[in-house]
Parts: structure tokens; sequence; C-alpha cells
């Protein structure tokens, strides 16, 4: 996965102002179970261009970096905090993945 760019796709699921219900509904399942094993995923952006998802990497960064797959990638490709805090949006995002999901899909809620 390449990690380059610092701004989220004007489409990216993330973003609120992007269209909803762009992408399968078993997209974010898979998105939703992955992010909820021990070692979460690694997710790439929509664009399948190999380049990491950059909303999906803002809402990690925001949430600490709970993928250790995506710690591992990090290190590997030798990304500093430097390039991580060039990470931005100009419009607001979701703050879960789950938020996410659900605005995509609100029978995905938790119940």
């Amino acid at each position: 996965m390449i990690f380059k760019g610092t701004t989220p796709c004007k489409n990216c699921p993330y973003r609120k102002d992007a269209p909803l219900a762009l992408w399968d509904i078993e997209e974010f399942k898979d998105l939703i179970a992955t992010e909820n094993t021990m070692m979460g995923g690694l997710y790439g952006c929509h664009k399948k261009d190999d380049t990491v998802c950059k909303g999906w990497l803002i809402n990690q960064d925001n949430n600490r970096l709970p993928s250790i797959r995506l710690r591992m990638a990090l290190s590997k490709a030798g990304i500093t905090r430097e390039y991580m805090d060039k990470l931005h949006c100009k419009s607001p995002m979701f703050e879960t993945v789950q938020e996410m999901a659900e605005a995509n899909f609100p029978e995905l809620k938790i119940k």
C-alpha cells in the first residue's frame, strides 16, 4: 500500500459531504468486521490505485492508530509523524467507522 497525498477524495465515504451509498453494503460490512478484529486492517482508496484511503487514515490517526496492521505498514514504509500531521480534510468527517457505515446504510446500525 502506498502512502501519498494528504486529503481524502471528494467522494470518500469518511467525508460527511460525500454522496451516500456509492459502494455496496458488503464493503461496509467487511470494513466493520475488519475494524473489530485484534489486528485491524489496511483500507485502500476506493480508486483502487494502491494508495491508502486518506479518510480512513485520518480516522485511524484521530483514534490513535488502533489498527496493528496499519502501524506495521507505517513502520515498514518509513512513514513519519511529519506525514501524518499533514493529513487534513476541509469537510467534517465521521468520527467512527460504525457512524460512517450507518450513514451509508442505516440497516447496519448495531442494536
